[in-house]
């Protein structure tokens, strides 16, 4: 049966999540792996809170490992994909600024970039203090997300001057994503251009944003959050390189790498 995608949606991938899960490996469990890593190696304990938690991956690896481990997401759809293929593990909707789940956990991770679609420095914050509110005492936050000094590199200016096009079969159907990325200064956003053609179907275009944060800029507001900064990294990475889950951890912090890492305390 042929996947009915839907067109009229502010975040294609988001609202397609059969798409999403083509475009980003369906086996692929670097990130439930690394996650794990991260927490056998500072062990905050089993209960642990995903912040944007998508297809449900990394939650019901967790749980297999024996965490007790739960999804919020703001998309009603991928918490129905989720919902489906996971069933009986509980995730919410919820949105990354204002939510309320009336637990207190040990860990909380949100990666993929989730944090980025804080655009301001209100939003920044009410994000943090809303992690550390669900967070114990001592408890652990991980942040994964695009790392704004990357673009000061040369590969990094390569991206803002160059197409990047990639393409997937999908249920039989060739789809096809082509992407522009550039800058809006003033507001530190990385504007994304996306340009979607699937099989003989008219092309589906979405202009999306992200946050940039710089390093030091993140650690500040970490601590003016509550945190207490642990470990600032760009190395190593596990959606761009697939033996980060493999060997002892070893962070570096050239920070020229395309993520930006963080693991904090609450305090």
């Amino acid at each position: 049966m042929t996947t009915r995608l839907q067109l009229e949606t502010d975040n294609f991938l988001h609202t397609n999540p059969a798409l999403y899960e083509a475009f980003n490996g369906e086996h692929d469990q670097s990130m439930a792996h690394f996650i794990h890593k991260l927490l056998a190696h500072y062990r905050p304990g089993s209960r642990v809170l995903d912040i944007g938690s998508g297809l449900g991956r990394e939650v019901a690896f967790l749980r297999e490992a024996g965490y007790d481990a739960v999804g919020l997401d703001n998309s009603e759809a991928m918490l129905t994909w989720a919902r489906d293929r996971y069933p009986g593990v509980p995730f919410h909707y919820g949105e990354q600024a204002d939510f309320s789940l009336g637990q207190s956990f040990d860990a909380l991770y949100c990666v993929g970039s989730t944090f980025l679609y804080n655009f301001t420095n209100e939003a920044i914050q009410a994000s943090l203090h809303c992690f550390k509110n669900h967070l114990r005492e001592g408890g652990l936050l991980y942040l994964d997300m695009r790392n704004a000094a990357f673009f000061l590199t040369r590969e990094g200016q390569r991206w803002l001057t160059e197409e990047l096009a990639e393409q997937r079969i999908f249920e039989g159907r060739p789809v096809s994503l082509r992407t522009r990325f550039s800058l809006n200064l003033p507001a530190q956003l990385l504007l994304r251009d996306y340009c979607w053609s699937v099989a003989e179907d008219v092309p589906i275009t979405e202009h999306l944003q992200h946050r940039l944060l710089f390093p030091q800029e993140l650690a500040q507001h970490l601590h003016t959050a509550g945190f207490r900064l642990l470990q600032l990294f760009d190395q190593p990475a596990p959606h761009t390189h697939a033996d980060a889950a493999a060997g002892d951890l070893s962070f570096t912090d050239a920070l020229t790498g395309r993520r930006l890492q963080v693991i904090a305390q609450a305090v």
